[in-house]
């Protein structure tokens, strides 16, 4: 049986093409005296030695972002992390393979039905969520050098996988949502989103785009990012005041974005990538980005891209999104493959790794208590730590633990409903109640 093909930027050993699956069952099902006779058999590169082990990976991507170019950023983790675990384990190999996340329900329930799931699997925190409430992954084990592990880690990212079975995962790193411009079209970033405006009104072109990194982040900016991050995350507002107040709030979002979508110099895009090439072609001056783009950016752009947080509004600072990646523990690990699964996981939030992810990507956040993001070092580590204060402060619902049932089932819906107002389709009263409907499972 085949699997989906590895990664090939993230393999670090050399295979010969064979499925994962027939390696597994075999290394676990054959006694050791049979490994001189399997080291021969061709097409099974990952067999170890006889006291070797291998460890698989499912990383978990996201289908929308496709279109980036991640080969020479994710060599930046992963060479440096195996690298050191093989020095320190040097007989144990690890595959990495990559799934789609509207797919890894369905694969994991595959493979763990034939015992053949993978020992880690890397995932937004909210995906670690749901694979832990549905028995598709093993909360963290509570190990002596685990809990060591645990406590160093900060409290506010752990709180994102503390779930009533345990820790759905462990944090790795954290990646925000900031702003991208033209330096030489725009030499001052807007602080403000009536500097955002002006600056279109000016002739720059703004993009903005309907999704969550493009567009939900100006709902903090008319003080609706309570309102709507309880639509999102399904907590209901639990007073009649409070859901009256959470309405008029979204109305007046849904105002400013109709009144925003008709200006000339204001560019509505379909999603990131749009909005990247854009900036990259120079049809856009100033875009909201992810900081999984920059990557993409500063090499297209060099010395002409700059980076700053997100604009603030009379309403309040930016409710940005962001995204946590997670390690998540597999259910069909041998005791000696969780242990060296265990032994990866722990080695990728030592200090000094954290701090040189940092610092070689210049997209990741560290979640290792005692590394701080050195941001004088770096204009765009600088942004990227105050985008990270932008989220804590703006978007605090974000910051507790959920799942993705409810939030991919619904965005998409609300997404359409925003485009609908900002067209003139419907009025911001109406699409502000549908909105609220759509939050309460209605249709």
């Amino acid at each position: 049986m085949q699997i989906l093909p590895p990664n090939k930027s993230i393999q670090l050993f050399r295979f010969v093409s064979f499925s994962v699956e027939g390696c597994k069952r075999l290394r676990r099902a054959l006694p050791l005296l049979l490994f001189p006779l399997l080291a021969g058999l061709q097409g099974c590169g990952p067999l170890p030695l006889i006291n070797g082990e291998t460890v698989y990976v499912m990383v978990v991507t996201q289908r929308r972002l496709d279109w980036l170019r991640r080969d020479d950023t994710e060599a930046l983790f992963w060479n440096p992390l195996m690298e050191e675990f093989h020095r320190l384990h040097p007989n144990v190999q690890v595959s990495t393979y990559t799934v789609y996340e509207e797919a890894v329900r369905d694969e994991l329930k595959r493979r763990t039905a034939r015992g053949l799931g993978p020992d880690l699997i890397l995932a937004r925190a909210p995906m670690v969520n749901t694979l832990l409430s549905e028995g598709l992954v093993a909360p963290v084990p509570n190990t002596p050098s685990m809990r060591r592990t645990i406590a160093s880690v900060s409290p506010r990212f752990l709180h994102r996988v503390q779930l009533s079975a345990g820790l759905s995962g462990l944090p790795f790193n954290e990646l925000v949502s900031l702003a991208c411009y033209n330096r030489q079209k725009v030499p001052t970033p807007p602080r403000t989103t009536e500097e955002l405006m002006a600056l279109a009104a000016s002739g720059r072109t703004v993009g903005l785009s309907i999704d969550p990194y493009g567009i939900w982040w100006t709902a903090g900016t008319r003080g609706a990012d309570h309102a709507i991050v309880s639509i999102l995350t399904e907590v209901s507002s639990t007073t009649e005041g409070q859901r009256a107040k959470d309405e008029a709030a979204i109305v007046g979002w849904l105002a400013w974005l109709r009144q925003i979508a008709q200006q000339s110099r204001v560019d509505l895009a379909s999603g990131p990538e749009e909005l990247t090439k854009g900036l990259i072609a120079g049809r856009l001056d100033w875009i909201p980005c992810f900081s999984l783009t920059l990557n993409t950016l500063q090499t297209a752009m060099g010395d002409k891209l700059g980076v700053s947080a997100l604009p603030t509004g009379p309403g309040g600072g930016p409710s940005p999104f962001n995204s946590l990646q997670v390690w998540a523990f597999g259910l069909d690990s041998s005791a000696s493959q969780r242990q060296s699964a265990s032994s990866l996981v722990q080695l990728s939030l030592e200090p000094f790794l954290q701090r040189r992810f940092v610092l070689d990507t210049q997209e990741v956040l560290p979640v290792n208590l005692t590394v701080q993001t050195p941001v004088a070092s770096s204009g765009v580590l600088a942004a990227l730590a105050e985008a990270h204060q932008q989220f804590l402060a703006g978007s605090p619902l974000l910051t507790k633990p959920f799942t993705l049932n409810h939030l991919s089932e619904l965005s998409h819906r609300l997404e359409a409903v925003i485009q609908q107002v900002m067209v003139g389709v419907l009025t911001p009263h109406e699409g502000a109640r549908q909105m609220i409907r759509l939050g309460r499972g209605g249709t």
